[in-house]
């Protein structure tokens, strides 16, 4: 598992240093077929299913049983009202009768199936359809609760930042609608960074607010009725957010800032303040000791969050600023946690790459699990 953690991100870290927004290819996609009778493309991958089992084979009605799964290069789909799944995972399943569960990828070119016996029960149709429909909006202690993974999960469709949503619910009403994209800098600031960090996002150092969503790992958020915690897999940072509580009276300067949240009607209200100013953040390369930033999180389905983030720099911007995007949750199973990512080596990441450089963007591959 290091092993391989270790590949995704020199993997994805190929992409970011050449150009931070490029196009991330996503976890299961097959390589394109080398172009003509030359060496040194990369040859097709055939969808492998490795392992497709469940413990126990057979059940009395009533209890419940662990289907589990593992396929390479690929997006592996499960019938029976399972639908698209990870390359590896588990779920408990508990099944009314005798259901045959069958694995496919390649758009069933590749297939594997297992059936589980419930004991005094006639088995079900072969290949039933997934009609759970739409995903309810859950909510705690009556607000909606964001709890879920977002981000670069190697779900296949997914953008950088998940900035899609193009066909999905309209955004919701905002007092910070016609803010400008970009910062007014006040005349005479310089807006570069001293020196400029060589690998940027690559360097191991923590992504601080909304640049956090760039990287190409996923993110988790877990809430309660008191707190919402935002993880990042990349670089394994984490903010901790009281609900209805003040900043402190004089709060340390941090990567990832102080954070308190408030309510504004169904829209969580993030108010961050005391970066450090040692990473850019909202175009503004190293921000002042006043930069100050606010987030609205707003469901708009059951698997959608609209996402807004407003900047603020007084001694650098004239006015504010601000930016949208989309998040869509991955719900497939066995997709519930984030994984572990450990830097082992905290520096710019440039000579990892030798005399020839970093590749031009879009032909590294990036995402989780590569």
């Amino acid at each position: 598992m290091k092993r391989a953690l270790s590949i995704a991100f020199v993997s994805t870290m190929m992409v970011c240093v050449s150009s931070p927004l490029a196009a991330q290819a996503p976890q299961g996609a097959t390589p394109a077929a080398p172009q003509g009778g030359g060496g040194g493309g990369r040859a097709t991958v055939t969808p492998r299913i490795t392992t497709f089992q469940a413990s126990p084979g057979s059940i009395k009605p009533g209890e419940s049983f662990v289907l589990s799964w593992a396929v390479e290069s690929g997006t592996p789909t499960i019938d029976n009202d399972i639908g698209p799944v990870a390359q590896r995972g588990t779920i408990k399943v508990t099944p009314k009768a005798t259901t045959t569960y069958t694995i496919s990828m390649g758009g069933g070119a590749v297939t594997r199936s297992v059936t589980v016996t419930v004991a005094g029960t006639t088995p079900v149709a072969p290949g039933a359809a997934n009609n759970a429909g739409p995903r309810p909006i859950f909510r705690i202690d009556g607000k909606p609760d964001f709890s879920g993974m977002y981000g670069f999960t190697g779900m296949a469709g997914f953008g950088r930042g998940n900035r899609g949503a193009a066909n999905g619910p309209p955004p919701p009403a905002s007092p910070f609608a016609n803010l400008p994209a970009q910062p007014t800098l006040k005349p005479g600031v310089k807006n570069t960074a001293t020196p400029k960090p060589a690998g940027e996002y690559a360097d191991c150092l923590p992504v601080p607010g909304d640049q956090a969503f760039d990287v190409p790992y996923p993110f988790q958020i877990i809430q309660n009725k008191n707190y919402v915690i935002i993880i990042n897999e990349y670089p394994g940072t984490f903010r901790i957010i009281p609900i209805d509580a003040p900043h402190p009276a004089d709060a340390d300067p941090t990567w990832m800032g102080d954070s308190v949240a408030k309510w504004d009607g169904d829209t969580l209200v993030v108010d961050t303040i005391a970066y450090n100013g040692k990473h850019a953040i909202g175009g503004i390369q190293e921000p002042s000791e006043s930069f100050h930033t606010i987030e609205r999180l707003t469901r708009t389905s059951g698997t959608e969050i609209f996402y807004e983030i407003v900047y603020e720099d007084p001694e650098k911007a004239t006015g504010q600023w601000h930016k949208t995007r989309t998040f869509t949750a991955d719900t497939r199973p066995g997709v519930i946690k984030v994984m572990e990512f450990v830097c082992e080596n905290n520096r710019d990441y440039l000579p990892l790459f030798g005399p020839q450089g970093p590749p031009a963007a879009g032909q590294g591959r990036g995402g989780r699990g590569q």
